[in-house]
């Protein structure tokens, strides 16, 4: 009678400490190109916010703006009738 071969658990694993360092390696390397990416998106943001803002003076600025040449437009015209 022979006896029979024991069966493996296809579950079972051994993790050695190499495993570890390279789960770790890769771990930081993915970090770093989170962090990478995220510097790169913080300069993009402010970027853009610094446009946004531009924009929004200029909006602000406009009204004012066409006011004044209204107001200079009706001036230029009174003095050209008067004088």
């Amino acid at each position: 009678m022979t006896s029979p071969e024991p069966q493996s658990n296809p579950f079972s694993s051994v993790v050695t400490a190499r495993d570890v360092y390279d789960a770790t390696r890769e771990t930081q390397a993915d970090v770093r190109n989170a962090l990478t990416r995220l510097t790169a998106l913080e300069r993009e943001h402010a970027e853009f916010k610094h446009r946004l803002t531009a924009l929004e003076r200029w909006r602000y600025a406009l009204p004012i703006t066409g006011i004044s040449a209204a107001l200079a437009a009706l001036g230029a015209v009174l003095t050209a009738l008067i004088g």
